[in-house]
């Protein structure tokens, strides 16, 4: 039985529900406390939260009017939500990591989108992704890059709790919904004929809907357990330059490995 269509609803209607919810009890919270960067750090993670969500929903209107438009404009606001995740990173870390560069990858991304011809269809609970290579590409790259970011900035934090804080702070809104997906990929590759390539990034988008249960403890202890610097800094072009190169290696051992589970071909990558 295929429910993709109704999960995307579901998932993508409890993001961002949940997510508007957080961001008014939470602000109240914020608020009455003397710490000026809570306020903004709270804004750019919903952002981040509704992004994904908005994705599932434009991921529902595109499976009922199979409209070309509406189902890349769901892959833009989704893989945006990296911009929001590397933003709030900038706050607790204050610094400057060059994340507008990541919006202008976006937009290059979302230019080749509108270009070609991107098929797609429902399969189990999620949407088939056909020709979304380069999307998933970047996305992967961008979620790598802020890994990458995170672990070079928190040396910067002077207390043991405030590094713990940051390990805390990818279990809470990104990485448990991604290492469910990865589990449940595999495992569904010799299962359920799950296909890597196409499958994977929409299995996470829809596992996303877990991170709201994480992200409510994360929200509530990090005024506690977090101390930002209060010294601004900014990582140098050298250091972005050699992040973005180590990003890449990674993504290219990853895309590397795909062969190995007969991805589709990628015909509908260029134009």
């Amino acid at each position: 039985m295929c429910y993709s269509k109704e999960v995307q609803l579901a998932t993508g209607a409890t993001i961002s529900i949940v997510s508007i919810f957080y961001y008014f009890f939470y602000s109240l919270k914020y608020h009455a406390l003397e710490k000026k960067w809570l306020m903004p750090f709270l804004q750019y993670i919903i952002l981040a939260f509704l992004c994904i969500g908005g994705h599932q929903i434009f991921e529902f209107l595109s499976l009922i009017t199979q409209n070309q438009i509406i189902y890349k404009i769901g892959l833009i606001i989704s893989i945006l939500s990296m911009y929001f995740f590397l933003r709030s990173l900038e706050v607790i870390l204050n610094r400057n990591l060059h994340s507008k560069i990541a919006l202008v990858i976006i937009g290059l991304v979302a230019v080749h989108a509108f270009l070609i011809e991107m098929p797609f269809g429902p399969y189990s609970f999620y949407v088939r992704h056909n020709s979304a290579f380069i999307w998933a590409s970047v996305w992967m790259f961008l979620f790598i890059y802020f890994h990458i970011c995170a672990f070079s900035g928190h040396k910067l934090l002077k207390d043991d709790n405030s590094k713990k804080a940051i390990l805390f702070y990818f279990l809470a809104v990104l990485d448990v919904s991604f290492i469910l997906s990865v589990c449940y990929t595999f495992f569904g590759y010799t299962k359920f004929s799950v296909n890597v390539c196409t499958d994977s990034p929409s299995i996470w988008c829809t596992f996303f809907v877990v991170q709201i249960f994480s992200l409510p403890f994360f929200l509530s202890t990090i005024p506690r357990i977090l101390e930002v610097p209060e010294k601004k800094t900014i990582q140098t072009l050298k250091e972005t330059l050699l992040y973005f190169i180590v990003s890449l290696a990674i993504l290219l051992v990853l895309i590397s490995a795909l062969p190995f589970f007969k991805c589709l071909s990628l015909k509908f990558v260029f134009p």
